[in-house]
């Protein structure tokens, strides 16, 4: 690659901190994958600005393959730099952060579809009457080519894997079990055991390999052995197969709340995935974008969603906790 800028006054004005922070996710989780996941960013979007970065500088930072990437000796340089920059960055907002106290103007966040449509935007009326001037915007990744502009203020994600410049807070715990349809078992029986249930038909979400540690021994040995006849990265689209009897499926328990005529079988827990909300030290202290933060902390409240608990609470169990908890509300106000 042939050198772009003439001298390094130049090459600094070509420099976006954006790239530099995309760069610095690639680096450190080695995927453009893994990167677009922490930062509630598509993986072509991810590319193309390091294309872009690989360009201005005259250089190639990274070796791209089936596996991931891996950085050139001219990567590394950029990341040892890059850290520092970020370090100053971190600096720079602890000395002045907070400035920012608008309740005003747009903030974006990137989120799951399943999480954003059934469990934030039952919220999102009572939100905007409260906060009227923030313009909210929220990007579930599922149309790569028509992305929603600007860069992620926050992220809903549940990957492990954080950059250095975010902060990673854990706000609820997401309790995974196998769910069918109650005309589906009429016609197919109700699978009695996990080995039972790889015999059916099956619908499948591709994101559910994450925090794979969380998963029973069971539930992974299921997933090895059962087919598959249905898969889509989509939750709206594998909650609605399940519900009209296209398979069975592992689904959050919370999915109960709004779809009550599911069968949740009899085989126990599947996984226990952590949910994540992330965001960028630079916005901690932006009054719109705390503001928001809180509103979403607010809606996976554990004391008022019992299916959000660190423990596994069956859904049987679920209106008389509520109910628990709106009388000790009532007491205390």
């Amino acid at each position: 690659m042939h050198e772009t800028a003439n001298d390094d006054g130049e090459l600094w004005r070509r420099l976006d901190w954006n790239d530099v922070r995309i760069f610095l996710a690639v680096a450190e989780t080695g995927s453009l994958n893994a990167a677009a996941r922490i930062l509630g960013m598509t993986q072509p979007t991810i590319s193309r600005r390091m294309e872009d970065l690989e360009y201005r500088l005259g250089a190639r930072l990274f070796e791209r393959s089936s596996r991931g990437v891996t950085m050139t000796v001219a990567g590394d340089r950029v990341r040892d730099l890059a850290s520092s920059m970020a370090h100053f960055g971190d600096s720079i907002v602890r000395s002045v952060g907070g400035s920012d106290k608008s309740l005003s103007g747009r903030v974006r966040v990137a989120a799951p579809d399943g999480l954003a449509g059934f469990i934030l935007m039952p919220q999102l009326a009572t939100f905007q009457m409260a906060n009227p001037e923030i313009d909210l915007a929220i990007d579930c990744g599922l149309w790569h080519e028509s992305p929603l502009e600007g860069e992620t203020d926050l992220t809903l994600t549940m990957s492990e894997t954080c950059p250095a410049d975010m902060v990673s807070v854990p706000i609820a715990t997401l309790h995974y079990a196998l769910f069918a349809s109650s005309d589906y078992l009429k016609l197919y029986g109700t699978p009695t055991s996990m080995a039972d249930a790889a015999t059916h038909r099956w619908v499948r979400h591709p994101s559910h390999k994450e925090q794979l540690n969380t998963w029973s021994p069971k539930a992974i040995a299921l997933g090895e052995l059962a087919g598959q006849h249905f898969a889509s990265n989509s939750s709206a689209t594998t909650l609605m197969a399940i519900k009209h009897g296209a398979g069975v499926g592992s689904m959050p328990t919370f999915v109960l709340d709004f779809e009550p005529s599911l069968v949740m079988l009899d085989l126990g827990a599947t996984s226990h995935p952590v949910l994540y909300l992330r965001y960028r030290r630079a916005s901690e202290n932006q009054g719109r974008v705390r503001r928001v933060r809180e509103w979403i902390t607010s809606v996976f409240d554990a004391a008022d969603r019992p299916w959000f608990r660190e423990e596994f609470i069956h859904p049987r169990d679920f209106a008389r906790l509520r109910a628990s908890e709106a009388r000790r509300k009532a007491e205390v106000g």
